[in-house]
């Protein structure tokens, strides 16, 4: 459990660093190319090779990792640009809810990973969790014309996912789990610098300190989310013998992300969760329970 929860906090360490960049008046994609820069070099360090490896280019997973890195940054500007379109909380609905493509894919690909109802009703228990945690009550009226970009994200964070878990069932043992996050990002990190020259703002921060200082916290938290989720996915439990199973893991990594966030924003920043919040709080603490058991 311990990989899980250096990826839940790696994760929830993300949002908490978007505040500070708005709080500190960075420009975002700057920062998140810094982030990318940082991510890149700290998993070719830790795997000890290069982005010039020869054997790189021969491994089953490069296509996978390729299109990974290009959805990563797409999804980054999609997410900014539905914030401000659909809002935050739809927004971010979307994503959470997303969690459940990675689910049913496990359990459709993985032979291991069994639906059973104890299971099935985790997995419910965490949908419902996910929407109740982050639901903001809005004066406003829905328009049905914003609906385009969440459900692109719904869908595309989904694919994201259920491709990392692809890759990982496949391909990616534990030794190779630094080297496959670090060419992600550097694949993220070249379709950054090919657009950067066309983001005039985004050029004129990127040589400020306070870019690289939170961009590089950024770039850690960023692979380490991804790292140690996959060192999760491959976690065999030593009483059973029995590898993690997708739907778990996708399940409490994505509850317990929204969860930590929540606490912190109410540590933090002061926020006050409404009875519906708390309730998909404690609706989520069940849900790992019941998740962790099955």
């Amino acid at each position: 459990m311990i990989f899980l929860f250096l990826s839940i906090s790696s994760s929830t360490l993300i949002y908490v660093l978007f505040k500070l960049i708005e709080r500190y008046r960075v420009i975002n994609f700057s920062a998140i190319i810094v982030n990318y820069i940082v991510a890149c070099i700290a998993g070719f360090f830790l795997s000890g090779s290069s982005p010039y490896s020869s054997h790189i280019f021969t491994q089953k997973w490069l296509p996978i990792a390729l299109v990974v890195g290009v959805m990563f940054i797409v999804m980054f500007y999609l997410i900014a640009k539905s914030t401000q379109k659909a809002g935050v909380a739809v927004t971010t609905v979307a994503v959470k809810m997303s969690v459940i493509f990675p689910i049913a894919f496990s359990i459709w690909y993985d032979s291991n990973d069994i639906l059973s109802v104890l299971k099935l009703v985790g997995i419910l228990l965490a949908l419902i969790a996910v929407y109740l945690t982050v639901y903001k009550k809005s004066d406003k009226g829905f328009d049905y014309r914003t609906i385009l970009l969440p459900a692109i994200l719904f869908f595309g964070m989904g694919i994201v996912d259920s491709f990392v878990k692809f890759a990982q069932s496949e391909f990616i043992s534990n030794d190779l789990a630094s080297t496959f996050s670090a060419v992600v990002f550097a694949n993220s990190l070249i379709v950054g610098l090919l657009i950067l020259p066309f983001n005039k703002p985004a050029l004129k921060s990127i040589v400020k300190l306070k870019t690289w200082v939170l961009g590089t916290i950024l770039g850690l938290a960023n692979f380490g989310s991804m790292y140690f989720l996959i060192l999760a996915l491959n976690h065999i439990n030593i009483d059973t013998g029995q590898q993690a199973t997708g739907s778990v893991v996708f399940g409490i990594n994505n509850i317990g992300i929204v969860a930590l966030s929540v606490f912190i924003g109410l540590i933090a920043y002061k926020e006050r969760p409404s009875i519906v919040n708390w309730v998909g709080i404690a609706l989520s603490g069940v849900a790992i329970i019941i998740l962790a058991m099955s």
